[in-house]
């Protein structure tokens, strides 16, 4: 039983660093120049690094019937090394709703890898890793500019919110949670591990057009909950096990800057995107906006 009870604790520091990172702040980073005129863009996200900070976690397991519940993790234990990567493709719609104020919707889907390290002194670390599928993602914000020099010289602001959830396989050691309960003596188990994140991003920065080239750089503050649910059950001689795990873990770093381009391949309508997010993250984005 004891066995059982230390692989439970295994679910909740897989399952924990799930994919929260911030949004692009670009495509595009001007505004649309007036009420009624949109654009449609399509962007693919990469995020190649981000940490994370387990903040509070609970346990509980039911046996017989019977439930007890603890705080996770144990006692002079701790998770460490919370290391994210994941891609993300949005379609992204945007309407003007002043000269000055644009209103945005992202739709899409993302999927996520991670991994961290239950730490237990005077015991291995282990190793833990989250591999998630693609999943329905979505979001939405507004982007102003705040004024416009004489020369052309554009400050804007941009504040989002993004939210999803993703189903994943979770692995210990290398080896998958399910099998661990197997090989522990368990039978009939079923494990399910769903993350929900939930992030908001404010960017401040300054952008400029020379041509058909539009470079921008700024800076931004981003921060990301992560919630996850980890249950699993199995028969151990006749005897129903279940087990849950509820979790919470935020961004370890909240400020970071952004730099980027638009290239215009038709003056004021076609557009591609690049941009390079760092400190908070290390993540990039490519876009294609067409503007009407």
């Amino acid at each position: 039983m004891k066995k059982v009870i230390w692989m439970s604790f295994l679910v909740l520091a897989l399952s924990l660093p799930s994919i929260g990172m911030a949004a692009s702040v670009d495509n595009i980073a001007d505004t649309q120049g007036g009420l009624g005129k949109f654009s449609l863009g399509v962007e693919y996200d990469s995020v190649f690094n981000r940490d994370l900070k387990f903040k509070s976690g609970t346990y509980s397991e039911t046996i017989g019937g019977v439930t007890t519940s603890e705080p996770y993790p144990s006692t002079g234990d701790s998770i460490k090394d919370m290391k994210l990567k994941a891609n993300r493709t949005f379609l992204k719609g945007t309407l003007g709703l002043h000269p000055n104020i644009d209103l945005f919707l992202k739709l899409g889907m993302a999927d996520a890898k991670w991994k961290d390290k239950y730490v237990s002194p005077g015991s291995p670390d282990e190793k833990n890793e989250f591999d998630g599928g693609n999943d329905f993602a979505y979001g939405g914000g507004i982007k102003a500019k705040l004024f416009e020099r004489s020369g052309g010289l554009r400050v804007m602001v941009d504040g989002q919110y993004l939210r999803y959830e993703v189903d994943g396989d979770l692995k210990a050691d290398g080896k998958d949670l399910k099998q661990w309960l197997i090989d522990d003596g368990l039978t009939s188990v079923t494990v399910n591990s769903k993350t929900k994140i939930q992030e908001w991003q404010v960017a401040l920065y300054v952008n400029q057009t020379f041509g058909s080239f539009s470079p921008y750089a700024g800076v931004k503050y981003s921060d990301i909950i992560v919630k996850n649910e980890t249950k699993f059950s199995g028969l151990d001689g006749g005897v129903t096990i279940s087990g849950k795990i509820d979790g919470k873990a935020k961004a370890d770093k909240n400020f970071g800057v952004v730099v980027g381009a638009d290239v215009y391949l038709i003056t004021k309508r076609l557009s591609v995107s690049i941009e390079g997010r760092f400190i908070d993250e290390t993540a990039g984005t490519i876009g294609v906006t067409y503007r009407f």
